[in-house]
């Protein structure tokens, strides 16, 4: 009777080190993969501050929101977050806008936004081809690309503020302030995060949206 209860209770240890053990891994697993960085697959937690973060990078390098001359490079194909991306930052600055030119070889995609900004705001959306995008003038640049060399192939104004939205890890350090990659370099943005960012930042974006409009 001893030795049957023995038996079983090895056996239990047993199937707990087992299941420890998967645990374990699953978790290395885990944290192995959240370590490899891709821009293609690369979500940006941080877009609905964008508007916040732009704010506060012009004011860090001097640029009044009437000096702005905003360029955004359109993402390369039809997906669906990145084009709700570009949409939030659009729906957030239009009313702080002077000049607006979009890179963009779908130009039907923003022909209602372009009509909207024209009737409600006077403001004419410029927008030229990829291809010649060497021509694109502005001093703040959002890249909405994933894949292709923009700020390796065309010369940017030494004094643009160059944002690339996915094919560089945006991070934040122990106090929650924001390192924003600006070209080769990084800007640190404080002062935007929620105290319990830590606790939703995997929600999906509709989800982090309807916390912050709760919110207020």
């Amino acid at each position: 009777m001893l030795f049957q209860r023995f038996r079983a209770w090895i056996g239990q240890y047993r199937r707990r080190k087992i299941v420890s053990k998967a645990e374990t891994e699953i978790q290395l697993f885990k944290d192995k993969g959240k370590n490899v960085f891709s821009p293609i697959t690369y979500q940006n937690p941080y877009m609905i501050y964008m508007h916040k973060i732009i704010a506060n990078v012009i004011n860090q390098k001097k640029i009044s929101y009437q000096q702005m001359e905003l360029v955004i490079i359109d993402a390369e194909e039809n997906k669906d977050q990145d084009d709700e991306d570009i949409q939030i930052v659009l729906d957030e600055l239009n009313q702080q806008l002077n000049y607006l030119l979009m890179v963009t070889d779908r130009p039907e995609k923003y022909k209602t936004f372009a009509d909207e900004m024209y009737e409600e705001n006077g403001l004419i959306v410029q927008q030229i081809p990829k291809t010649v995008c060497q021509q694109a003038r502005g001093n703040v640049i959002l890249d909405f690309e994933r894949s292709s060399g923009f700020f390796r192939k065309n010369p940017v104004d030494s004094k643009a503020i160059y944002l690339p939205i996915y094919k560089r890890p945006w991070e934040i350090s122990e106090n929650l302030d924001i390192l924003v990659p600006v070209g080769y370099n990084t800007l640190v943005v404080g002062g935007i995060l929620p105290a319990d960012w830590l606790e939703y930042r995997y929600m999906n974006e509709r989800d982090r949206l309807d916390r912050e409009f709760r919110k207020g």
